[in-house]
């Protein structure tokens, strides 16, 4: 059996360097997937994101906050060059109160360099009131990880569960505020 350590350790490294998560939410017509580009936050652990409000994905969160989604990262130069984590929650649009702070931080993560960020920003205006866009915040209830080492002895394709609580803060531990640490 993996350590909690080493548990800890892979799933900190997704969080912080998987840029895209399968979102799974369901509505009045059944279960729905799509792929969203995703920042951290910690302290508890959430995921965000923005999309249309008219996506099939906003329209469900916003009938049903229910939501399950996978993290996987492949070319990785240890164990099996790939690595994934499965998880359970519940997401929410980012209010306005929020908004300025979060937004910030989505581009800042997202976009490191100036320049690009700049090209990439959206007004917004875009993600207030009527406007076309909403950011969303997904708290996670549940985190597995992919059990790499028993699938090295077994060759069968199972999860193991890592507490919520060794996955609150950044490996760096990072004292920022933001509704808990970004």
């Amino acid at each position: 059996m993996t350590s909690l350590s080493r548990l800890t350790e892979r799933s900190d490294f997704l969080i912080e360097n998987a840029r895209f998560m399968t979102l799974a939410t369901r509505g009045t017509d059944g279960a729905w997937a799509s792929t969203v580009n995703f920042v951290p936050l910690r302290n508890p652990l959430r995921l965000m994101w923005y999309s249309l409000r008219r996506a099939q994905h906003s329209r469900n969160i916003e009938n049903d906050p229910r939501t399950s989604g996978s993290v996987f990262m492949t070319g990785l130069s240890a164990g099996l060059g790939l690595d994934g984590a499965q998880f359970t929650g519940t997401a929410s649009a980012v209010g306005p109160d929020e908004l300025d702070e979060l937004s910030s931080w989505y581009y800042e993560r997202n976009f490191p360099d100036d320049e690009v960020r700049d090209q990439w920003r959206l007004p917004l205006e875009e993600f207030r009131g009527d406007g076309p866009r909403r950011f969303y915040v997904l708290e996670v209830h549940r985190w597995w990880l992919l059990d790499i080492d028993q699938w090295l002895v077994d060759k069968n394709d199972q999860r193991v569960a890592v507490p919520l609580d060794a996955l609150g803060r950044r490996p760096s531990d990072g004292a920022e505020s933001q509704g808990g640490t970004r």
